[in-house]
């Protein structure tokens, strides 16, 4: 049988990756590396972000079903009383908040238009004694497909 030539490959190859067998494009077997802290308090794992550009610090919380973000950091008009949500379960954080879009910048990972939570958080930061500015929840993490979290080297390996 004679070898196909390089555009019967390419045409296969082609064919191959339409039909789901093989990716178009290969995903990246490197996962992204992502620095945290350990706070002294509580030993919460925090990570340095971004929300539409500017700096914030999270905590890790699997325990959180939704990322939460301090309202300070999101433009929404006042709600009525019946566009808020009430928080009282998950990770203890309890008060009202609304559901809204925004971009999210971790170490070079962006999540553009990224469901999120916008509440006040001031009580969150005061009983932790540090400057917390959000919960990234499970919902972020879920954006990717391995999520290791390596405490000897305090990093966070995301791989999309």
């Amino acid at each position: 049988m004679a070898p196909l030539k390089s555009a019967s490959r390419c045409t296969l190859a082609f064919a191959l990756a339409v039909a789901g067998i093989i990716p178009a494009s290969p995903r990246s077997l490197n996962p992204e590396s992502i620095p945290f802290q350990v706070s002294h308090s509580f030993g919460l794992m925090l990570i340095r972000a971004e929300v539409n550009g500017n700096a914030a610090i999270f905590i890790l919380d699997t325990g959180s079903n939704h990322t939460i973000i301090s309202s300070r950091f999101i433009d929404v008009a006042t709600p009525p009383l019946k566009n808020t949500v009430a928080s009282e379960k998950g990770s203890g954080l309890s008060g009202r908040g609304v559901f809204t879009k925004a971009s999210l910048k971790v170490g070079p990972l962006v999540l553009r238009d990224h469901p999120i939570l916008a509440m006040d958080i001031k009580e969150l930061s005061k009983s932790f004694g540090e400057n917390i500015d959000g919960l990234l929840g499970m919902d972020f993490l879920n954006e990717f497909e391995t999520v290791v979290v390596d405490l000897k080297q305090h990093r966070l390996l995301l791989r999309q």
